[in-house]
């Protein structure tokens, strides 16, 4: 493994998921008819052991999860993830709190499914923009289950791009996890995309 990425590329990355985040949270805002918010992204680039430990999800706890596979110039997995309260409380306030928590469930998945499809498209576009990465996407598939079988990688000592989202909406405080999971070859194929980005920038600056 490549040595893990600079302060600076840690803050270039940042800013470039935060304005994916950004994106997601205004087509959020349009979906629940209110104010979402969602937080800087905490990046950090962990093995895969170590991420899925950080997203504090006990083996007890069931976890609604929407997944999207990614080919090209690297290729992983890339998961939304909130606890199965969290979940059905974000698809009750996008429902307009019209449908009884008890009678969710047979919605959950199609709107959890809308909802990272807008989060995750929102993130990988504006990542492969900036990086002029070329990526296939996979649909998005929904998955239910605790942190194993949600959380699922060929190796523990292959490597992620943990991301941590908090959104809060103004009368809910709901919490979920952006993970992307790479093999080690996708992972220094992507930070090699990101120094190059941000050799570009201080290139500029300097001129």
């Amino acid at each position: 493994m490549k040595g893990n990425l600079s302060s600076l590329e840690i803050d270039a990355l940042t800013e470039i998921f935060n304005i994916g985040v950004g994106r997601a949270a205004n087509s959020l805002n349009k979906m629940v008819s209110q104010t979402v918010d969602l937080t800087i992204p905490e990046i950090e680039i962990l093995p895969n052991k170590t991420a899925k430990a950080k997203l504090n999800f006990d083996n007890d706890i069931e976890i609604s999860a929407v997944t999207q596979r990614f080919d090209g110039d690297f290729k992983g997995q890339a998961i939304l993830m909130f606890s199965k309260e969290s979940g059905l409380q974000l698809v009750s306030t996008l429902l307009g709190n019209k449908v009884p928590l008890e009678d969710l469930s047979e919605l959950e998945q199609d709107s959890l499914v809308e909802i990272g499809n807008v989060i995750l498209n929102a993130c990988f576009g504006t990542v492969i923009n900036f990086l002029k990465s070329s990526i296939n996407i996979e649909m998005p598939e929904f998955v239910q289950g605790n942190i194993n079988k949600v959380f699922t990688y060929s190796s523990e000592n292959d490597w992620s791009l943990y991301i941590k989202v908090k959104f809060s909406l103004p009368n809910e405080n709901i919490e979920g996890y952006i993970s992307f999971i790479m093999d080690i070859t996708s992972l220094e194929i992507f930070q090699e995309s990101v120094r190059k980005f941000v050799h570009g920038i201080t290139n500029n600056s300097d001129n």
